[in-house]
């Protein structure tokens, strides 16, 4: 299995759909615009790349409601190929996609306020990540004791 890790920015809004069992899906593309050195040591555009990448659970979610058209986002994930028929040709097609392993913006072209999302507990009610793993509590120190 091939992994990749790129930046672009997303095309359109991202898609969000769910599976008959409920599961979250989004689909999104990300355009990579590259530049290549010319012999006389300037830049020119390369052809960009187009990445198809789709994300599944909480993340997909995340993504859908957080990115939209134009952002710039970084992707790690797994190149994978789509193999089907084609039902008006009948000829065998392929296609490869981007399994997003972890979605984020990129931090060069954007500041981002981060926010822990709310997770569903077993009983299916929203809750936080600490009524899960535990709870922390941050201490209150005045900002002229803080180490760094």
């Amino acid at each position: 299995m091939s992994t990749i890790t790129f930046a672009g920015n997303l095309t359109a809004d991202p898609e969000l759909r769910y599976t008959q069992n409920g599961r979250p899906v989004v689909h999104f593309t990300i355009i990579e615009n590259r530049q290549r050195r010319t012999p006389d040591g300037g830049f020119e555009d390369a052809e960009p790349n187009a990445f198809r990448v789709e994300a599944w659970g909480e993340q997909a979610e995340n993504v859908a409601a957080s990115s939209h058209k134009g952002d710039r986002l970084t992707i790690e994930g797994r190149i994978e190929t789509n193999r089907w028929t084609d039902k008006g040709t009948e000829q065998e097609r392929t296609a490869q996609q981007v399994t997003a392993v972890e979605v984020g913006f990129s931090l060069k072209y954007h500041t981002v306020t981060a926010k822990k999302a709310e997770r569903k507990t077993a009983a299916g009610e929203q809750g936080n990540q600490s009524d899960q793993a535990g709870s922390w509590e941050v201490a209150d120190i005045p900002n002229s004791d803080t180490p760094f």
